[in-house]
């Protein structure tokens, strides 16, 4: 008996797994292929057309796919076409930082359809901060069309619930349900988790780690955070505090921001200096690489990953700041992985923040529960 053969001993209960796993295997093989026909369609996933037409009729009603009339000319009957409906819905994802919200939608298949930044005061008081994001939130998800699910990525420790247990660095961010605020927005399915390890995911999504399962993320200048990919899947933690270095790190010297702070410089300004033989600005570059490495180094003792990635405000100092902090690795670290500097810029973490949101759709198969 195959999965998709219900069988005349199966119970209710059994039924509706075998009619689960149908949905997701027609859903997962339109998402892999353009334009299928029933024909196609039945070849790839080994479902009868009797079983095939159901399942589609059901997903079509849902909006999750999309048929085509038939192609005119050539020679037989032309047959109906059917493909994945990609913008029948759309994922938020938001970032919410010390100084800043930044915000970027998406259609169901990942693909970015407006973003915007919003700079705010680093002392706003939380139900300022949310309002603003809200509007944000709003302007960001009006031309994607109907919002399915949204992620939100912030400083601080977020627990599973999507709730906000700790934060140093947003006033009043503490004890708030992240995620049942910015669901409530749109009436819709929301989560939340750290920014760190969201921009994690977001590397191994559309990034740099995309091809590596075990990442190790360092999110440099501010916000600042580290993140973890295990088995290509973001690593929370018990209660989302997984990769939560400051306590262990307590010498603010390993903080780019604050080292760039109390120098009164922004790392443009400084590895464009050190390049130009500034001997300051190189004795900068170095020690902004090393504490860099420091904090990688505490993930790459414990993980042994595949791959370290330096995302964040540090990005700027290109390959001659990547070439210092591989240098540094080595001094710290029996094995060293492969070390690679994030291109997706302010991105990375609110995609981080949409693909959660993505995961947590298809784990509901897009709300498909009977």
């Amino acid at each position: 008996m195959t999965p998709s053969d219900p069988g005349p001993g199966l119970s209710g209960a059994d039924t509706t797994l075998v009619r689960r796993w149908n949905r997701r295997t027609v859903l997962a093989t339109l998402r892999a292929h353009p334009e299928l026909t029933l024909s196609e369609m039945a070849k790839l996933t080994g479902l009868s057309r009797q079983t095939l037409t159901a399942v589609l009729e059901e997903l079509t009603s849902r909006q999750l796919v999309q048929s085509h009339a038939p192609t005119t000319g050539g020679s037989g009957r032309p047959a109906r076409r059917y493909s994945f409906h990609a913008t029948a819905g759309a994922a938020l994802g938001l970032h919410f930082s010390r100084a800043a919200v930044l915000a970027l939608s998406t259609d169901l298949d990942g693909v970015v359809i407006a973003r915007e930044r919003l700079a705010l005061p680093p002392g706003l008081p939380a139900p300022e901060r949310l309002a603003a994001a809200r509007e944000l939130a709003r302007r960001v998800a009006a031309p994607a069309g109907p919002v399915w699910s949204v992620g939100a990525a912030t400083t601080g420790v977020v627990d599973p619930s999507g709730r906000v247990r700790r934060s140093s660095q947003i006033p009043g961010w503490t004890g708030l349900d992240l995620a049942g605020t910015v669901g409530s927005w749109f009436d819709c399915s929301a989560v939340a988790g750290n920014d760190g390890t969201l921009a994690a995911l977001g590397e191994k999504w559309q990034g740099a780690a995309r091809y590596a399962d075990d990442v190790a993320l360092i999110l440099s200048g501010r916000p600042s955070g580290q993140g973890i990919v295990l088995g290509g899947r973001a690593h929370h933690g018990r209660s989302g505090a997984a990769a939560e270095l400051g306590r262990l790190l307590q010498d603010q010297t390993w903080n780019a921001a604050a080292v760039l702070e109390d120098a009164g410089r922004t790392a443009e300004d400084v590895f464009r200096a050190a390049a130009e033989g500034e001997q300051e600005a190189a004795r900068l570059t170095d020690h902004l690489a090393h504490h860099t490495a420091r904090a990688a180094s505490v993930l790459v003792s414990v993980l042994d990953p595949e791959l370290v990635v330096v995302a964040g405000e540090l990005t700027v100092g290109g390959r001659a700041f990547l070439d210092a902090v591989r240098r540094h690795l080595e001094s710290m670290c029996i094995n060293v992985p492969a070390v690679a500097l994030s291109t997706l810029g302010e991105d990375v973490v609110p995609l981080g923040a949409a693909r959660l949101a993505l995961d947590a759709l298809e784990a509901d198969e897009y709300v498909l529960e009977e």
